[in-house]
């Protein structure tokens, strides 16, 4: 029997000596294949004995006020015969009375990786520290940021532009040319092309993961390896977030409506003899009475407004101001607005009045916007009024653009998701490992936490407990990563099951509701981008249950676009956030590669009244490269005709890449999941990872999961064969 210790901030409890305490660890669940941060747990009791009773501070009794808070873990390790063997965390659960006295605590012991679910709780990606990454200022939502971001180098910049409509869909003609169309071909003499406020920005994740760990590393001390999160690694530091939360238009979550000023540089009013009216800041428009022996009593001054929008369905409100105070609002209307405002100052000796329009539209665009004041006196001694119409009018024609410039903050544009979610997500995409390791979080993937075996600890160990520790004798030598348990096992409780607990396994992404991806649903009654894996694509009917892996991201179809007048593929590829019925889609947070192409004939992108050629764009993709000779890698779980290439040649799907191995064994004829009993020397209990090997009758076996008794020694492990 071993000897146990079991300390909660660094107080030794004391334990009742008939109390069984079982340990059972499990990292990567055959049986379990999405679970993920599900290291060890285990409930157990402790007697109320004075040490005890010091420690949580008499926690059966309310009346003690500051004393032991129990909705918070507490630091904990365990000790094998006094070498240290687990720390993690310890949570009270309550307390046993007899005789109305206190008789036992009742704890549960948490392994470190556990409770990563609870440090980050419901905590969302908005709650982040991304500000570094808001374009505000000269860099805010606009037109120029726009274009400049849908062609930078993506190696090298966290913020992108990809191709990725919200609303419209794109075309590419050649031999059209049509003013405001979707059409990406340039043409100098037309203002066609993508309509820059169709595009949003884009986020490297990696940035998301930095900023996770800078929350939460102190004083909750998450922080990762490298092993997998390094910007070496281009399936992961590639990968950027679509930042969608909301459907059509980039609007500002904080506010309602969008403001934006009339332009009225145009204008000029002037007559001798009457109050000017003149301009401010090319926004307000200032009236002043004369001064002299002919000043009017009093003036009334009357606008009359006309305002007609390109689109007759957009609304929005009209509003004049004057003094920090409304004089006027039109409230919410559409179309053409004619107007004429009379309830103005009576008595003004100078004024400025701002003409504003507010919309939740964030592209308003009037076709004509029209302006008349009349101004209306009686003259000293006189019982008339003077009229004077029209002297201080302007008419402005054309399109006349009030688009505004947003400051885009991150934390109102990133999608709605738990930061545990987002991370979930990553670990289940990827199939990767996590456990706590010198103050660190190490994540592997499967393949290489099963490779990563450190054969320079065991000699480590050696030397800096040989001359400290009296159980030197006990503890021996062995190997670091295989472990011959011949001698140990119990042969009379042994058991031989089925490898396979599942008769098939299916891979696929939680939103495909975007207008390809379900059109390809339609098609091939198959979801984008999933896999139904059997191996060999056999049909098995023993085994009853099928498994699920979903990933909590957006999976688009992407479409890359035909030359409608030559019927040519073109170099250019987008993606259409819309659903089944072609309105704008929401849908879960979207990842995709951004991959700069520049070999484009010139491509245009528009606003109302101008247009830009750009020799290169950002595509969005579903693969590391657009082509397979640079890389095959992609975040398909099945083999999928690629978007660009148009092949089979993407071969390193997700599924290929990293759960192959783990699977594939799984279904193979040979495996075996293996129940058995050791009781193990504290040499092999104290060192044995779950990623080392077990020999048994010279058969290599992996670790499932296993469970010690540590009152009896008795470990029982569930193995699966290596075959």
């Amino acid at each position: 029997m071993q000897k146990i210790q079991i300390y909660v901030n660094s107080t030794r409890l004391e334990l009742f000596k008939d109390e069984t305490i079982i340990l059972t660890q499990s990292l990567k669940n055959i049986k379990q294949v999405d679970k993920v941060f599900t290291e060890f747990t285990k409930t157990f009791s402790v007697p109320a004995s004075p040490t005890n009773n010091i420690l949580f501070e008499h926690y059966y009794n309310p009346n003690i006020v500051g004393g032991f808070d129990a909705r918070i873990k507490q630091p904990a390790s365990i000790e094998l015969n006094y070498i240290p063997f687990k720390t993690g965390l310890m949570r009270l659960d309550g307390v046993d009375l007899k005789d109305n006295k206190a008789y036992a605590y009742r704890i549960t012991f948490f392994g470190e990786t556990v409770n990563l679910k609870d440090i980050l709780g419901s905590d969302q990606l908005d709650n982040l520290d991304l500000t570094a990454y808001d374009q505000i200022g000269s860099n805010a939502y606009s037109y120029d940021n726009v274009k400049t971001l849908m062609n930078v180098d993506t190696t090298s910049t966290d913020i992108v532009v990809p191709l990725i409509t919200h609303t419209s869909q794109l075309l590419y003609d050649s031999g059209s040319q049509v003013a405001g169309s979707n059409n990406m071909y340039y043409n100098a003499a037309t203002n066609q092309g993508v309509l820059w406020s169709e595009l949003k920005y884009a986020l490297r994740i990696s940035k998301i993961v930095d900023a996770i760990q800078t929350k939460y590393l102190t004083p909750l001390g998450i922080s990762f390896s490298d092993d997998f999160f390094n910007s070496t690694n281009e399936d992961y530091y590639g990968l950027f977030m679509w930042l969608h939360r909301k459907v059509g238009n980039v609007a500002p979550e904080s506010q309602n409506v969008n403001q934006y000023n009339l332009p009225i540089s145009t204008w000029e009013y002037d007559r001798a003899g009457t109050p000017t009216l003149q301009m401010n800041n090319n926004t307000t428009l200032q009236i002043s009475a004369l001064y002299g022996t002919n000043k009017p009593n009093s003036w009334i001054y009357e606008f009359s407004v006309s305002l007609t929008p390109v689109d007759p369905n957009h609304e929005y409100r009209f509003e004049i101001r004057q003094g920090g105070g409304s004089w006027y609002n039109s409230g919410l209307v559409s179309g053409t607005l004619n107007v004429t405002i009379s309830d103005l100052p009576t008595d003004v000796t100078s004024s400025q009045y701002t003409f504003v329009v507010t919309s939740q539209e964030s592209n308003l665009v009037f076709s004509d916007v029209s302006l008349t004041t009349e101004g209306y006196y009686t003259p000293y001694g006189s019982s008339s009024t003077v009229t004077y119409e029209n002297d201080w009018s302007a008419t402005l024609t054309g399109n006349v653009g009030v688009s505004v410039n947003f400051d885009f903050l991150i934390n109102e544009q990133i999608p709605e998701q738990k930061v545990i979610d987002f991370l979930t997500g990553l670990f289940k995409t990827f199939n990767l490992v996590a456990y706590y390791q010198d103050s660190k979080i190490v994540v592997q993937t499967y393949d290489d936490y099963f490779a990563s075996l450190d054969t320079g600890l065991w000699q480590q160990q050696q030397e800096e407990w040989q001359n400290e520790l009296r159980f030197w004798n006990e503890i021996g030598s062995g190997t670091i990563n295989r472990y011959s348990i011949d001698e140990f096992i119990d042969v009379n409780s042994s058991q031989v099951n089925v490898g396979l607990p599942y008769k098939q396994i299916n891979f696929t992404y939680e939103g495909t509701g975007s207008f390809l991806a379900q059109q390809f649903n339609q098609m091939n009654n198959l979801i984008w981008g999933e896999l139904r894996f059997t191996l060999n694509n056999q049909t098995y009917d023993a085994p009853s249950e099928i498994y699920e892996v979903k990933i909590p991201f957006e999976h688009m179809l992407f479409e890359r676009l035909i030359n409608q007048n030559s019927g040519s593929n073109t170099n250019l590829m987008y993606g259409y956030s819309v659903n089944q019925t072609q309105q704008p889609y929401i849908g879960k947070p979207l990842l995709f590669y951004p991959l700069r192409q520049s070999q484009l004939t010139l491509v245009s992108v528009r606003d109302i009244s101008q247009h830009d050629p750009l020799s290169a764009v950002i595509l969005p993709s579903n693969s590391v490269s657009l082509y397979s000779s640079i890389s095959t890698s992609n975040i398909n779980f099945n083999l999928e005709i690629n978007e660009f290439s148009q092949d089979t040649s993407f071969s390193n799907t997700l599924f290929e890449k990293y759960y192959n191995n783990f699977i594939s064994e799984s279904f193979n004829t040979r495996r075996r999941l293996i129940r058995v009993k050791a009781y193990l020397p504290l040499n092999i209990l104290y060192n044995l990872k779950l990623n080392n090997v077990i020999e048994i009758n010279n058969q290599d076996y992996k670790i499932n999961s296993m469970t010690t008794n540590f009152q009896t020694g008795e470990t029982s492990f569930e193995l699966i064969n290596i075959v």
